[in-house]
């Protein structure tokens, strides 16, 4: 999980924070290769940038300090720690109440199981990414923290096949 770093401005789809420096080509080689590996050495990450370790360190020191490095994460093979069923529950709020609102948000990422909570526009008020051990712990999970939730008025359940994932946001 990516923890963000409190207090820090969060990057934008710009090649900068608001009020920060612009992303060079450095930058942008220094984040390449942090998120194709984040444990990298920094002796490794000099190298692959082609910069001397002293630079790479404050580089991404530098990155960290101006909100676009929020952290790092570790991946978890689902299947191994008895997760292997993941789903994607579209929920309908129905009414969208402030304090519903803020209640449900506070509440559902801390559900077990929970691996991302998305509050979107559309038909659906939320999008929520979670992973159990079985179909019928599925079953259960949806029951047990949405269904009987009176602010819940609708969800459907989609079961995720494969995930693959994604490049990341990394500028150009």
């Amino acid at each position: 999980m990516t923890t963000p770093s409190p207090g820090r401005p969060q990057s934008a789809a710009g090649h900068h924070p608001p009020g920060g420096e612009p992303l060079d080509e450095v930058d942008r080689r220094t984040l390449a290769a942090l998120v194709d590996d984040a444990r990298i050495t920094n002796k490794q990450l000099a190298e692959m940038v082609g910069i001397a370790p002293s630079t790479a360190l404050m580089r991404t020191r530098s990155l960290s300090e101006r909100g676009i490095i929020t952290g790092y994460e570790a991946k978890v093979d689902l299947s191994a720690v008895g997760r292997s069923v993941q789903a994607l529950i579209s929920v309908r709020l129905r009414a969208h109440d402030r304090d519903q609102i803020d209640a449900f948000t506070s509440r559902v990422p801390q559900l077990p199981g929970v691996l991302a909570t998305f509050h979107t526009s559309g038909a659906v008020d939320y999008l929520l990414h979670i992973a159990v051990g079985s179909t019928e712990e599925l079953r259960d999970w949806v029951l047990d923290h949405l269904t009987t939730d009176p602010v819940v008025g609708h969800t459907e359940t989609t079961l995720v096949f494969e995930q693959i994932p994604g490049r990341g946001p990394l500028p150009d």
